[in-house]
């Protein structure tokens, strides 16, 4: 390649030429494929999601003033991660210091359960539409990802929850 009065690499041998021709080839072609990943892939997301919608319980936001977003399967399906949104920030503080009384998790497929959580930190500052989480553990591998599973807390029950 040689330089011009402004600085630029121009080609000048037709294997300098090739190469560029080569690299945008290749470029283009990753382009496509990732394109047609996507296309491939893309209504099958949509479907997932719509399947994958949390119930509501009035009488458990009502209670714990938190409304249960997800429930996922981690940690080599030994764990659990449940996310919860803050409705009431009072009495999700209330909420998250119950330590001695963590919300039960039962898998709606099968016998089986967990209440053995490891509740964040209390005492920190919850603001009303930000996300907390609690983890447990999966004791036996009970909540299975891609089932339902139901969360009771205080007497108070949601069902039908998507596990992730």
């Amino acid at each position: 390649m040689t330089k011009t009065s402004g600085g630029t690499a121009v080609p000048t041998s037709l294997g300098d030429r090739d190469r560029v021709r080569r690299w945008v080839n290749v470029s283009l072609g990753v382009l496509v494929l990732a394109m047609l990943a996507f296309l491939l892939v893309s209504p099958h997301l949509s479907s997932a999601q719509a399947s994958q919608k949390v119930p509501h319980s009035a009488a458990l936001e009502a209670r714990t003033g938190v409304r249960f977003s997800r429930i996922a399967v981690v940690g080599d399906k030994g764990l659990l991660t449940v996310s919860y949104v803050v409705l009431d920030p009072e009495k999700a503080t209330i909420f998250q210091s119950d330590r001695d009384h963590p919300p039960r998790l039962r898998s709606e497929a099968r016998h089986g359960g967990t209440s053995r959580a490891s509740i964040m930190r209390a005492g920190h500052l919850m603001r009303p539409g930000q996300t907390y989480y609690l983890v447990y553990e999966n004791t036996d591998g009970a909540i299975r990802s891609g089932e339902t599973a139901s969360v009771s807390y205080g007497g108070k029950v949601l069902h039908h929850v998507p596990v992730l």
